[in-house]
């Protein structure tokens, strides 16, 4: 049986175990007859005449029940109840023919035919729970109170369990059940939503080795709604506490998952964080699941401080990452750089695009460079245009001395060329204008790395931090939300009171023409507050 993370005993023995039987009491067949039918039905689990069914779980214990109520709720157990009463039937002609001539049969007959099923992915509380859904229609009292109240990977994971056996067993209406009352679950405690997608991932896998264990091809709506949630808002679940939930096939199946709301640094760090709980037996499939990881996409100097020190990345990866960063750098266009477009000028060779100087060897604090390089089949100099104290000048970068058009800086920023006010100074008349554009990076504005369009934040996440802030290394305070963005949060429709946080939806991505590279990096509605020691694998 599964050892749960924190739990001595069980949820169900500390909080007072749910009674699938009803503690007996001196009734009357008047006051049965006064009961609702589902008290009469919990009341026949303790007449062990009627209880010719039993269930036994992973852990090993027997759950007795009416075989008429499996049978009455699904199809797949009278299917079953239907092949074990040939088998029962069976045995009792082996029986008939082994007492023939012996006048007592008591032993024969006193001891009634049990259907026996195993269920090898649930445990003892599920099953109960389950049976205790087809007698009432309605979860025990204390598992709905601990999934609403105070949720734990003990509940979150037996809830999971019920949910299958409503699949499996194809009855809808306990499935339904099972669904709504998990998302609350993970919904109340974000991060324990790993351990539901661990969880089915573990379940699917069992059940796929299981010949009498067929699921139907409908979609797992439970998984389905816990890894979106997972892709959405990675800060809050897996960064949030949550990766210790996960095994090698769940962790491989975010890493490798290319609609993760995440950048490679922040998939990084969700690898890191798994990692280090468990350095033992994690460190050699760390090394295995880095390799899904584009290093090339992120920042030179994390790579260095921070990548290349990590026991499970291999620094000649980190070398070939930064090689290629290098490399990308040299080969960018103009215009993908932080660059000013000159038109107009009276001379030609002056006209077109100056790209932002990466380098800033000899310059000023306060200095900026643009430079506009001659093509191979041009026959003319390099030019430069660039800000030298209150001055924006235009000149051949072999004479930056010899100034062929200038204006005064408006104000003393770095990038805010003049548009206009340009002035011929040992140039040809006319002199030009400049437009100056911000890089690609920069230029986003509203949309993400991604291109997303911006999404109303979490309310439940004030404060936090930005998706965006880890990649950045930026960890101080993010600034606090408007009356008027909290206004727009969306709503979440369909679904009961109980049901009370918001739907993670999931909104129309748009196509980055870099392969790896991950969708989200300036997500603003995922905030989560980070530390160092949150970045060193910490809770």
């Amino acid at each position: 049986t599964r050892t749960f993370r924190g739990v001595g005993l069980t949820p169900f023995q500390m909080e007072g175990r749910m009674q699938l039987k009803p503690e007996k009491s001196s009734t009357t067949y008047d006051d049965i007859e006064r009961d609702s039918l589902s008290t009469v039905i919990l009341k026949s689990f303790n007449n062990k005449s009627l209880c010719d069914a039993v269930i036994v779980g992973n852990d090993g214990v027997r759950v007795h029940v009416p075989s008429y109520l499996l049978a009455a709720h699904s199809i797949v157990f009278e299917k079953w109840l239907n092949e074990s009463n040939v088998k029962k039937m069976a045995a009792a002609r082996e029986t008939a023919q082994t007492v023939v001539g012996n006048t007592n049969e008591s032993s024969s007959s006193s001891t009634p035919y049990l259907h026996t099923m195993k269920l090898p992915f649930a445990n003892m509380d599920a099953i109960e729970a389950a049976i205790h859904f087809l007698a009432t229609r309605s979860l025990p009292e204390g598992l709905v109170k601990n999934l609403t109240e105070t949720p734990s990977e003990f509940y979150i994971r037996t809830v999971c369990q019920i949910y299958f056996i409503g699949r499996l067993f194809k009855i809808h209406s306990l499935e339904d059940e099972a669904y709504r009352s998990a998302r609350v679950g993970m919904n109340r405690v974000p991060h324990l939503v790993c351990a539901a997608f661990d969880e089915c991932m573990s379940l699917e896998k069992k059940l796929a080795g299981e010949e009498s264990c067929q699921l139907p091809a409908s979609k797992n709506e439970l998984k389905e709604y816990a890894l979106e949630y997972l892709r959405d808002s990675p800060l809050t679940t897996l960064l949030a506490g949550g990766t210790p939930f996960l095994n090698y096939d769940s962790i491989s199946a975010i890493i490798c998952d290319q609609d993760m709301n995440v950048d490679e640094y922040t998939m990084f760090h969700i690898l890191r964080s798994w990692v280090v709980q468990d350095e033992g037996r994690n460190l050699k499939a760390g090394e295995e699941l880095a390799s899904h990881i584009d290093f090339a996409h992120i920042k030179a100097d994390h790579l260095i401080n921070v990548v290349k020190k990590c026991k499970f990345v291999d620094a000649s990866c980190v070398n070939a990452a930064l090689e290629e960063i290098e490399e990308m750098m040299a080969n960018r266009s103009p215009d993908d750089k932080e660059h000013v477009l000159v038109d107009g000028a009276g001379m030609d060779d002056v006209n077109g695009i100056y790209a932002r100087r990466e380098e800033d060897i000899g310059l000023g604090e306060d200095e900026v460079a643009f430079v506009k390089e001659a093509g191979e089949d041009e026959d003319c100099p390099d030019y430069t245009l660039y800000l030298f104290r209150s001055t924006w000048a235009i000149a051949s970068s072999f004479d930056p001395s010899n100034v062929l058009y200038s204006s005064e800086a408006r104000d003393v920023v770095s990038s805010s060329v003049p548009q206009g006010g340009w002035s011929t100074i040992g140039g040809e008349v006319p002199a030009p204008k400049c437009v100056w554009k911000a890089s690609k990076e920069d230029d986003a504005g509203e949309l993400d790395a991604g291109g997303e369009r911006y999404v109303a934040p979490n309310l439940a996440d004030n404060g936090q931090h930005r998706l965006s802030d880890l990649s950045n290394g930026d960890y101080t305070d993010a600034p606090k939300r408007s009356l008027k963005s909290m206004m727009s949060l969306p709503t979440d429709e369909g679904y009961e009171d109980r049901d009370y946080h918001a739907t993670v939806e999931k909104e129309e991505m748009g196509t980055h023409p870099l392969e790896r590279m991950r969708r989200g990096t300036l997500q603003l509605f995922n905030y989560f507050s980070f530390s160092e020691g949150s970045l060193d694998g910490g809770s």
